[in-house]
Parts: structure tokens; C-alpha cells; sequence
């Protein structure tokens, strides 16, 4: 199936509500006040993978971000030569496609499901009924969204320079 292109289930499919727990082991919802993470959970709709589904297609525009609830997901990218490569594994708690909430372009890698799995999805377009609604709640879920690809931004720095690669023009669009 084609990525954010499948027909999610809805809530009432028999999966289990959003966690709690889990909420608050989601680095991006961190800090929400409690009013605005029942509104997210009221509006997440639930996806269920098989072993080897994929939920994101690289190159695909976006339309929402998920968060793992049961299973793993690989995250893949294609490189330059056209191999694949998988950059991460996400378990319960995970979230996946919220860079597309900051940069609005297409889908930077893959996702797929390495044995059967459970997601929640928060389309774009409730993230953007929050920005009018509560502007501040949005504003702090951005900047958890921000803090998260920073760290990611980090970790992936410090894989760089543990491998003895130097990227030119990487802080800039110089080839």
C-alpha cells in the first residue's frame, strides 16, 4: 500500500485507546496540558500494519505523523546508488513523520513494519485546527517537534565524526 495513501481503521475497531503511559513517554507530546493531549487523542485514528506493511513511501507528500503503539517500524532511505539503507528501528512510544509538520515536504524516508504493529495517526489537518484553536499548545508541540530533530540531529553528528566523515555543504545547499 502506498503510505499515508491507506484507508486507516477507526477508533472504534477494537484497538485500545491512546495510553497514557505512552503519551508520556512520547517526547512530542511532553508538556501538553492535559485539555489538549484529550483533543490529540479524540483525533488520532488508529492503523494497523502487517510484518512488511509500509505506512510511509519515501518521496510521498505527507499527510500526518504517527505514533508507534504496538510493534517496530524500520525507517529506510535510498541512497545516492539507489541501496537501501535503515537508519532506525521505532518501538511503542516512537513517532514517526512529525519533521513534516516543520518543513512540509515530501516524505524523507520509508516506514515500514517489521512484524505486525499499531499506530496512531495525527493528520496535518488537526495539527493546524490546534494552531487555530490554542496557539500556545501548538506552539509548544512544535518546539517538542523541534527538540526532538535536534536530538536526532545530534545523534546523527555524532555518528558522522565517530565514522571519520567529514560532509561538505552540509550545513548549507552547496553541493
Amino acid at each position: 500500500m502506498g503510505g499515508d495513501q491507506r484507508a486507516p481503521s477507526g477508533n472504534g475497531d477494537g484497538a485500545p485507546a491512546l495510553d497514557p503511559a505512552l503519551v508520556a513517554d512520547t517526547p512530542i507530546l511532553g508538556g501538553l496540558p492535559d485539555h489538549a493531549l484529550s483533543r490529540l487523542v479524540d483525533a488520532a485514528r488508529v492503523v494497523r500494519l502487517d510484518t512488511g506493511e509500509v505506512v510511509i513511501r519515501e518521496g510521498e507528500p505527507p499527510r500526518g505523523m504517527f505514533i508507534v503503539r504496538e510493534g517496530e517500524l524500520e525507517i529506510c532511505k535510498r541512497g545516492r546508488n539507489g541501496n537501501e539503507f535503515c537508519l532506525a528501528v521505532l518501538r511503542p512510544g516512537d513517532c514517526v513523520g512529525e519533521m513534516s509538520l516543520i518543513d512540509i515536504q515530501p516524505r524523507s524516508a520509508t516506514v515500514r513494519a517489521l512484524r505486525p504493529s499499531v499506530l496512531y495517526v495525527l493528520d496535518h489537518a488537526e495539527i493546524a485546527r490546534l494552531y487555530q484553536t490554542d496557539v500556545q499548545v501548538y506552539l509548544m508541540l512544535v518546539l517538542n517537534i523541534a527538540r526532538e530533530i535536534s536530538r536526532r540531529l545530534r545523534r546523527a553528528d555524532d555518528v558522522l565524526v565517530d565514522m571519520g566523515v567529514a560532509v561538505q555543504g552540509l550545513w548549507n545547499d552547496d553541493p
